[in-house]
């Protein structure tokens, strides 16, 4: 049988099978292979007919000799995630389709007859999906809502494994100080300075709000001077869209302007803030205009964590940290390790406006601390 003898038998084949004769395009391929035909596309084809025909050993078994000659074959991987569905194995069934779909993306142009049976694997997927979160609900629902103490963990582990969330690590930009834990947002009430921010509330949102009034200069927060390789964050470098107003920059006091915000400024030196050298503390009211987005990033070092105070936020403003979505509530703190990956938007039609700040991370000894502190003194000294 010569090449071309074989390519026509395949559009035979094909045309067969699309002319709803499965049986018809099965006899072809079978007497290809016997013929010594040994290609992904005639195995494929050959799976796509024994599954129509409700021959899902047979299905399975040419699906499985196509990806063997090529291991990204979209149509073998749903083949053979239609036969381990009708085989009852619904956790093989939902891997081998997931595989499919992550080989060609939704967006992906795809001829029709492919475009269904990706449709088809897509919504079986989710199917499959949510009669697995069900099955976990009846077998280990109980064990989360009936728990005494706090369930927090359990819940996280049983998300994780419905995909429901994923698993993001701190990734700082310069260093990572080993060992700590891995928390998104701490929790508030680890800290006894809170309630001391949370009551000067409405005096620093006063003094934020004047700096509004009088127009003062909220320069960009992410400057660039040459020196070193600049993170572009699609287009925010040196853009005043996300602007930052300081009262200490990289360990210095901003006298004039501590002078126009001294509440603020009193409030902040009662706190336990990072002192490290040239870089810290930082601390500024910061201003996210209009309809601008900050896209996820990194922070630079993990032993810190950054705390907002929420003085101006109009509706349709956010804020995520790896897998927490959140809102700001106007006076109410919150604390999240920004080497995690985060990003912000303002979405409303006025300005957004925090006061940032950043403190030692919990679990740090004293001796630690000044580890950190010294270590950064001789990175900016060399």
């Amino acid at each position: 049988m010569t090449d071309t003898q074989g390519t026509d038998l395949l559009q035979q084949a094909i045309a067969a099978l699309q002319g709803g004769i499965p049986g018809q395009a099965r006899a072809i391929l079978e007497s290809l292979t016997a013929q010594g035909a040994d290609t992904a596309a005639v195995w494929g084809v050959l799976a796509l007919a024994c599954r129509d025909q409700e021959d899902m050993p047979a299905a399975l078994e040419a699906a499985e000799r196509s990806l063997a000659l090529e291991s990204r074959n979209p149509r073998a991987l749903v083949v053979k995630g239609d036969a381990y569905y009708k085989l009852g194995d619904r956790q093989a069934s939902a891997a081998f389709y997931r595989e499919a779909l992550t080989l060609l993306p939704e967006q992906a142009q795809l001829a029709p007859d492919m475009a269904e049976e990706m449709d088809r694997a897509r919504t079986r997927v989710e199917t499959l999906a949510h009669d697995f979160a069900d099955h976990l609900s009846r077998s280990i629902g109980t064990l989360i809502e009936d728990t005494q103490g706090d369930s927090t963990r359990m819940r996280l582990t049983r998300d994780l494994l419905l995909g429901k969330r994923q698993i993001f690590y701190p990734k700082p930009k310069q260093i990572h100080f080993p060992g700590l834990p891995l928390i998104e947002f701490a929790d508030p009430g680890d800290f006894d300075w809170i309630p001391t921010v949370e009551a000067a509330f409405e005096d620093i949102r006063n003094e934020a709000k004047g700096l509004l009034a009088d127009q003062a200069d909220f320069g960009a927060y992410l400057s660039a001077d040459g020196s070193r390789p600049a993170y572009d964050l699609h287009g925010l470098k040196n853009n005043e869209d996300w602007g930052a107003f300081y009262l200490w920059y990289n360990g210095e006091p901003v006298k004039e302007n501590q002078a126009r915000c001294p509440k603020t400024t009193e409030v902040m030196e009662g706190l336990p803030l990072v002192f490290s050298g040239k870089r810290c503390p930082n601390v500024l009211f910061s201003r996210l205009k209009p309809g601008c987005r900050i896209p996820p990033h990194h922070g630079m070092i993990n032993t810190r964590l950054i705390c907002h105070l929420p003085l101006i936020v109009p509706v349709r403003c956010g804020f995520r940290v790896g897998n927490d979505v959140r809102e700001w509530v106007p006076g109410e703190v919150w604390l999240f390790d920004d080497t995690i990956e985060h990003e912000a938007w303002n979405n409303s039609g006025e300005d957004r406006i925090l006061l940032i700040f950043e403190v030692w991370k919990p679990g740090l000894t004293d001796s630690e601390k000044n580890f950190m502190t010294r270590l950064l003194e001789a990175v900016d000294a060399y």
